[in-house]
């Protein structure tokens, strides 16, 4: 039982005390458990690091459900962190019990790394350019439709100055997406992308 749960004003100070403690015993990245099976089930490969290659882990390229138990993290279709990406953060509990949760179009994923987690606030800029020239949009939050806030479907190039984004190429956070964390990303290619759409786009959460 935790001692500090009927006491109160504590609550929060219980929560950043857990997150510490995870820190310490998984390891700054965190823990996630890779599921070969829809709904959790199958063979499970836990992971608290990066891995270039699951299949050195004698774990099958093929990963149904995922469950994150801290940080956040994001799958690549091919090893050595190539190929469409799928992010797994702290969303929804941190519980992906089907590839239609983090929009994948097949259940292959071959290599995954943690999020680098950035304390300073969430706050990125993205440009109509590449080499950040052009129009600029400066995000703190949130934004499920870019056309309809910000007349906005494209941005060639992005800084992101806070936290981590994810990058969607479809409104409400679906279809193919890219992570971005605390630096300069000149042109699209330089965040995986094969072209500058951009429908939606969201942080990254940790917790």
């Amino acid at each position: 039982m935790n001692i500090f749960t009927k006491v109160p004003g504590l609550v929060h100070q219980t929560s950043k005390l857990g997150s510490v403690l995870q820190r310490a015993f998984y390891g700054s990245s965190g823990r996630v458990t890779l599921f070969e099976q829809r709904n959790f089930a199958g063979r499970r490969l836990e992971l608290s690091s990066d891995c270039q290659k699951l299949s050195e882990k004698n774990f099958p390229d093929r990963c149904n459900s995922v469950q994150v138990d801290s940080g956040a993290w994001v799958g690549y279709e091919n090893d050595n962190f190539r190929g469409r990406q799928y992010l797994w953060d702290m969303s929804e509990r941190g519980e992906y019990n089907c590839t239609e949760k983090w929009c994948g179009q097949a259940d292959r994923v071959a290599s995954v790394r943690a999020i680098r987690q950035d304390s300073s606030a969430p706050r990125a800029q993205l440009f109509e350019r590449a080499g950040f020239s052009g129009r600029k949009t400066e995000l703190t939050d949130d934004i499920p439709n870019m056309m309809s806030r910000y007349n906005l479907n494209r941005a060639a190039s992005i800084r992101v100055m806070g936290g981590a984004w994810v990058v969607y190429q479809e409104p409400n956070f679906r279809g193919p997406h890219y992570v971005l964390e605390r630096k300069d990303y000149s042109n699209f290619s330089d965040w995986g992308a094969q072209s500058s759409t951009i429908g939606s786009m969201r942080r990254v959460r940790f917790s």
